[in-house]
């Protein structure tokens, strides 16, 4: 490879940080360029003055299969800062203010799942019963895809008990996919099945320990800083002109009238972005479609209390989390004893997003005094209420066509996202193993090598 090719990245979330990080370590000259005045995207901590102290626009979960995440965060040096099971392992409260332990034994998967399926004790033996269908989502993935319009179809022909769905597959799609099952098709649900319970360690939940900042921002600014990344803040890309003769991008123009040239290009904006690169006719020409993938929001509510609640009323785990059933409110995280994060995903379907800040709390009160017990004695001293309102999109059937290829018709141009065709829903490590994609893409293309991605 010729050493110092240069590379213009357009997005500074975790998509364009990861790619600016893999290029840069197979020695590229990268040169990133960002619409606001800060790094990370939609995942991201802010500084409250009152509270002194930052907060994570929501709470991010991580898996044991984030494979390339964990791989970013070790470049970066910030991999110890994660908090990892040893197994998987969940409380859930029901509003009949019963506690269950979800814990999956150390196993060879699929069996460690299904033997801590097998012990929870909100089964009966026909859930138990039920679940012998699982190991059949494993195998066979292609046949079984192709024969159901959406997750929700697929799990009611497989016989999944009311409970089974409640306790278990409701919770993890809407953890996992930020929707419900209806409305996630059967092909990224089964890749997700696949690479979270077929090998050893990857269903452990990963939390981190410290804010996102602290995880997934600051560090990478100190890597850019030492291996002198060029940052570009407050410069959002107004178009990106493309040489149609040679299907090459030209260059990338700002609203500030700088012209960026460059060897090759990358896109790591959101897709709800994407279209405003674009003269209209360059975008319809390429047979983009990023404005057709729908959105999901995400509601996020910090709780605060006036004294530490006890382990009597909510008992700790691994993790400090906790699944409700029943209710609007799905997670709930143990920041510290007076310090409580609650979780509402597929915001817009329970029709929380338009609530008031004022309906939200009393919702979410309403729910942690229905499951559970003693909690209506807690005194609240204050509250912080996020609106993640574009948080992810929805992985449907349709959503297959409408991601692009991390390829482009130009030579030079590439495309990173957690909404690119990753094959993965919309999570961190799908925006992190889109930018590794590019990453691979541009150096074979330095080194000789064809891609058959196109």
């Amino acid at each position: 490879m010729k050493p110092g090719k240069a590379v213009t990245i357009i997005g500074g979330g975790i998509a364009g940080l990861s790619a600016a990080i893999f290029l840069n370590e197979r020695g590229f000259r990268i040169k990133l360029l960002e619409t606001s005045p800060k790094l990370g995207g939609r995942a991201y901590s802010f500084f409250d003055k009152e509270k002194d102290q930052f907060f994570d626009n929501g709470q991010h979960i991580l898996a044991g299969w984030y494979t390339n995440t964990f791989e970013y965060l070790k470049i970066t040096g910030s991999f110890n800062k994660l908090n990892i099971q040893k197994n998987l392992e969940v409380n859930f409260f029901n509003t009949d203010r019963e506690v269950f332990k979800l814990k999956c034994p150390d196993m060879t998967p699929p069996m460690n799942l299904i033997t801590g399926l097998l012990k929870f004790k909100a089964f009966n033996f026909k859930d138990k019963f039920a679940l012998k269908n699982i190991s059949s989502l494993l195998k066979d993935t292609g046949k079984i895809s192709d024969s159901f319009e959406n997750t929700g179809l697929l799990l009611k022909n497989l016989n999944q008990t009311g409970n089974l769905l409640k306790y278990f597959w409701e919770p993890f799609i809407l953890a996992v996919f930020n929707t419900t099952p209806d409305k996630v098709s059967t092909e990224i649900f089964l890749t997700v099945m696949n690479i979270g319970f077929n090998s050893k360690n990857n269903s452990t939940l990963v939390i981190p320990e410290v804010n996102l900042n602290e995880l997934l921002i600051n560090d990478a600014v100190n890597y850019f800083r030492e291996n002198k990344i060029e940052v570009v803040l407050n410069s959002r890309v107004e178009r990106i002109i493309t040489n149609e003769d040679e299907k090459k991008i030209d260059c990338v123009l700002t609203e500030n009238g700088d012209k960026f040239n460059s060897d090759y290009f990358i896109s790591a904006v959101p897709f709800f972005g994407f279209k405003k690169l674009f003269d209209e006719n360059i975008y319809l020409k390429n047979n983009f479609k990023s404005e057709f993938l729908k959105t999901s929001s995400i509601v996020s509510v910090h709780l605060f209390l006036e004294n530490e609640i006890t382990e009597e009323i909510l008992p700790a785990n691994s993790l400090g989390m906790t699944g409700l059933i029943g209710t609007t409110v799905q997670w709930l995280f143990i920041r510290n004893r007076k310090h409580l994060s609650l979780v509402i995903s597929g915001a817009d379907d329970l029709l929380v997003t338009e609530m008031s800040q004022d309906e939200i709390l009393e919702l979410c009160l309403n729910d942690l005094k229905k499951t559970i017990p003693g909690f209506d004695k807690i005194k609240i001293s204050g509250h912080k209420i996020i609106k993640e309102k574009r948080a992810t999109f929805v992985p449907d059937k349709t959503s297959k066509e409408l991601r692009p290829k991390h390829e482009t018709s130009y030579s030079n141009f590439f495309i990173a996202g957690d909404w690119t065709d990753t094959g993965l829903p919309a999570t961190i490590e799908s925006a992190v193993t889109s930018a590794k994609k590019c990453a691979s893409l541009i150096t074979n293309y330095e080194l000789g090598i064809t891609s058959f991605e196109r």
